[in-house]
């Protein structure tokens, strides 16, 4: 990679991480069992444009710091593995391809997937009061509700940025 695409993919990834940090915790909408923020939108929109090695950075970063930034409890690695996780889904199914609605929704539902089955388990292992099937029971709806608004957002965002004709030659 040419220094100048190189710089242009570090000042990228660096920006969508802190506008993560930002969504992911200044942005937050409390809801049932769980808080909805909007901290997903640049992990996809990174897998989209700079694939899953940024976007895993877009994720990982972007809860670490955001955890350290802003505690809501002590920091939990496993938290931060799920947002890489979702970041390498975003990456392999969005980049170098056209940000379709089937494309978008196929991110979307696999990342929240992950999310639901994955911070459960880390939820009942912080908090043994409550069994891995109880934490289940009460964050699926709060993810039904959830997946329809970020495939609708992730697709119009998406959507806008191919529009642009964003032209960055990141090769």
């Amino acid at each position: 990679m040419p220094k100048k695409n190189r710089i242009l993919f570090i000042t990228l990834t660096a920006m969508l991480t802190a506008l993560q940090i930002i969504l992911g915790n200044l942005l937050q909408i409390p809801f049932l069992d769980k808080q909805y923020n909007f901290g997903f939108q640049p992990i996809l929109i990174a897998g989209w444009l700079l694939g899953a090695p940024a976007a895993m950075l877009v994720g990982g970063l972007g809860d670490l710091v955001g955890a350290h930034l802003f505690p809501q409890g002590a920091y939990f690695p496993g938290f931060t593995l799920t947002n890489v996780l979702v970041g390498l889904v975003c990456g392999l199914v969005l980049h170098k391809r056209k940000p379709t609605l089937l494309r978008v929704c196929i991110a979307v539902i696999c990342s929240m997937l992950i999310n639901w089955l994955l911070n459960s388990l880390w939820l009942s292992i912080l908090y043994t009061s409550r069994g891995y099937t109880v934490w289940l029971a009460l964050r699926g709806p709060s993810y039904l509700v959830e997946a329809p608004a970020n495939i609708l957002l992730g697709y119009l965002l998406l959507q806008g940025l191919s529009k642009a004709k964003l032209n960055l030659n990141l090769k």
